[in-house]
């Protein structure tokens, strides 16, 4: 059983990021299931509204769940909630606004990727969080006593720049943080993703993340 949390102070992408993960590795044949832990719901949304054929089916063939959970007692309910071997993949609320659901999330997940938008305002507001302290404070809270393990992730990347991500890149480790490879580009496949809008996932950048998780051993089956 993994739970990995996709975090950020504000809007940067979570949402997309974790219905694209959930499809890309439903793909791949991985159990996984979906915590909407923001108060908007809109990854609940999004999965109750998903295209399906006239016997209830979804229509990509992929079956996963996504359950509503903003609560400061995520980390109470979540793990019996999770099927054993399955992976959790959880939206975080913007941890400026609901400090106490990102804290309860963060004492339970294995994985934590932190979303950032490919600009210097957003890595700015991760580093006036400071994200990395906030990361920090929950460790004497986790069973393990231990900074759960932690991935920058890039998005909204334009296509065909190399130095706004490559600043953003470099900004992002000197905060001390682990950044992926995989990137994920400001495209209409990504910036169009909205309630009944179809996902196919594999050959996305979202498959290629999947790749690169268990390629570092963040994620197996």
């Amino acid at each position: 059983m993994t739970i990995l949390a996709a975090i950020s102070p504000r809007s940067t992408g979570k949402t997309t990021a974790i219905w694209w993960l959930l499809h890309a590795l439903a793909a791949r044949g991985y159990p996984a299931k979906g915590f909407d832990a923001d108060e908007s719901e809109q990854l609940y949304r999004w999965w109750k509204a998903r295209p399906e054929d006239e016997d209830g089916n979804p229509l990509d063939g992929l079956s996963f769940e996504v359950e509503k959970l903003a609560s400061k007692r995520f980390h109470e309910e979540a793990p019996g909630k999770l099927p054993e071997g399955s992976i959790g993949a959880v939206d975080c609320g913007h941890l400026e606004n609901h400090a106490g659901i990102g804290w309860s999330v963060l004492r339970v997940a294995d994985l934590v990727i932190v979303v950032c938008a490919s600009t210097p305002g957003d890595v700015e507001r991760i580093e006036e969080l400071p994200m990395g302290h906030f990361i920090d404070q929950v460790i004497p809270k986790r069973a393990d006593k231990k900074r759960p393990n932690t991935w920058a992730l890039i998005v909204r990347v334009q296509p065909g720049t190399t130095v706004a991500p490559t600043g953003v890149r470099d900004d992002l480790k000197a905060l001390g943080f682990n950044v992926f490879t995989t990137m994920i580009p400001a495209t209409q496949q990504y910036a169009g993703t909205a309630e009944g809008v179809p996902i196919h996932a594999p050959g996305s950048a979202f498959d290629e993340l999947v790749t690169e998780m268990e390629t570092r051993g963040l994620i197996s089956k």
